[in-house]
């Protein structure tokens, strides 16, 4: 009898480290969400100081949302291919990644009809994405920030162009690169373990 029950112990303790290794293979140690977290923050305050210049080549600051897509392709591509374990919860994430990276497509190529509530839409966009990974992958920081960037969403819509743009910033804030180093620590202090 307690043979089985040492047996049972050992099973559960093996089932959770494989979801522990799922979670982490499938977040990339949090690094795509500081990578993109930082990429559209830092392009966002960029385009808010070129705006407010009144420069005319403002909108060639999101020139750099292009390189980031291929850096991301051929990052996750390499990653595909050293992987060894598929996990259904990395397909859902990437599902989940293709309808953001549709969607996002759909919304930037109508903001001429879209006008001033493009920004707001991203925003929603952003709280959508993080919102479904946080709960594949059972990570409620995620799923918080995500709520914060829901609210920003609704409130974008009720501020003129120039702040909408400090919102977007402070969304990826909140919803990427917060929950982005929160997924690294965990990441780190589980692969010491």
């Amino acid at each position: 009898m307690e043979e089985r029950e040492i047996d049972a112990n050992q099973s559960f303790e093996l089932i959770n480290k494989m979801v522990n290794q799922a979670q982490n293979k499938l977040t990339e140690n949090g690094f795509l969400l500081l990578f993109w977290g930082w990429l559209v923050f830092i392009t966002a305050l960029v385009f808010y100081c070129l705006i407010s210049a009144e420069s005319s080549y403002a909108s060639l600051a999101w020139v750099t949302m292009p390189f980031g897509g291929i850096f991301t392709a051929v990052y996750v591509m390499k990653k595909n291919k050293t992987e060894k374990v598929k996990s259904f919860s990395n397909d859902y994430v990437g599902y989940v990644s293709i309808a953001f990276t549709i969607s996002m497509f759909i919304v930037l190529t109508q903001t001429n009809k879209l006008q001033l509530n493009c920004y707001p839409i991203i925003i929603l966009l952003y709280a959508i994405m993080t919102f479904i990974i946080g709960g594949i992958i059972r990570f409620k920081p995620l799923i918080i920030c995500a709520l914060v960037s829901f609210v920003l969403a609704f409130a974008a819509f009720y501020f003129e162009f120039k702040v909408q743009i400090l919102l977007i910033a402070l969304s990826v804030l909140v919803s990427y690169i917060l929950p982005g180093h929160l997924l690294m620590r965990k990441f780190k202090s589980q692969s010491n373990v």
